[in-house]
């Protein structure tokens, strides 16, 4: 399975012909959520002398903290999700968030030296708002990174980052099912080379 390259926050992976609505309370709680993950991103990025170690350590708990991983896993696993059972499920939310942090961890240093701007953020529903930023590289056009961000009780979780109009979530979703596919249509089989791409870096 190839990595997919992803400059914000290293990341991931429902963003899918949306109506979005006006500004709203949800929209404006999801914009200082993403602001404030962006600042502490680069500021942890910026502090001098941080081993490798250290820097996979501080990617994983960003991803925990701004991520909804058992929902992104959920949605990536696509209609075999229905079918998986619950030793399937389990082990597979487990295996995805072994799998997105050794896909993105490396990737976490890329963004050193750039700049985060937060464009607007617009509300999708009660509960979720699409935020707009942009990631600024010097000498080159800037990278629009937009984010999905899903409230509830006050607890603000991304379930889709979407990179120059490309959603990671459904690009990871595609490429689950293809490997699904050519293993019998069996999500053992996806849980398999799961376990031996976690287990082989």
């Amino acid at each position: 399975m190839r990595r997919n390259a992803v400059i914000a926050l290293g990341a991931l992976s429902l963003i899918l012909c949306i109506n979005v609505t006006s500004a709203s309370p949800a929209s404006n709680d999801a914009e200082k959520f993403i602001r404030a993950i962006g600042n502490k991103t680069l500021s942890s990025l910026r502090e001098k002398g941080i081993s490798e170690q250290e820097r996979v350590k501080r990617f994983k708990e960003l991803l925990e903290e701004a991520f909804d991983l058992p929902r992104i896993a959920r949605f990536t696993l696509g209609r075999y999700w229905r079918v998986a059972t619950k030793k399937e499920k389990e082990e597979f939310v487990e295996l995805f968030k072994k799998f997105v942090i050794q896909a993105y961890a490396n990737r976490f240093h890329e963004l050193s030296g750039k700049n985060f701007s937060v464009i607007k953020a617009r509300g999708i529903s009660t509960t979720q708002a699409l935020v707009m930023t942009e990631i600024l590289v010097p000498q080159k056009p800037a990278i629009r990174v937009n984010w999905r961000v899903r409230s509830k009780n006050h607890v603000h979780k991304i379930t889709d980052v979407v990179v120059e109009g490309i959603s990671m979530s459904v690009t990871q979703r595609d490429e689950f099912v293809s490997v699904i596919r050519q293993r019998g249509a069996k999500v053992e089989g996806l849980i398999r080379a799961l376990r031996k791409k976690t287990t082989s870096n």
